[in-house]
């Protein structure tokens, strides 16, 4: 027996090849999740600028407001419905 023979020793046959081992793909996912995510990323921002808002958009909201409360009697109860669910149900009847 030589001084490098242990009887501790794993043997040769039951060493499986790092590939195999599952904590090696759970060490790799993190930083391949990171570099998939930053990939996506610079596809967003690649694809061109964001949209400038115009310096009137206060008023161009403002004019869409009294559009809406200027409307047909027909499109009333949408208006409603649509403040209703804005407000998360709050009456819009005074008492």
């Amino acid at each position: 027996m030589t001084k490098f023979q242990n009887s501790r020793a794993i043997p040769v046959a039951n060493v499986r090849p790092w590939w195999k081992e599952p904590y090696v793909w759970m060490v790799i996912a993190g930083p391949a999740s990171a570099v998939v995510a930053c990939a996506v990323t610079a596809v967003y921002i690649l694809k061109g600028p964001d949209a400038v808002v115009s310096e009137n958009a206060y008023q161009e909201g403002r004019a869409i407001g009294r559009q809406v409360q200027a409307a047909k009697p027909s499109m009333q109860p949408a208006n409603m419905g649509r403040n209703h669910s804005a407000t998360g149900g709050e009456s819009d009847a005074k008492p």
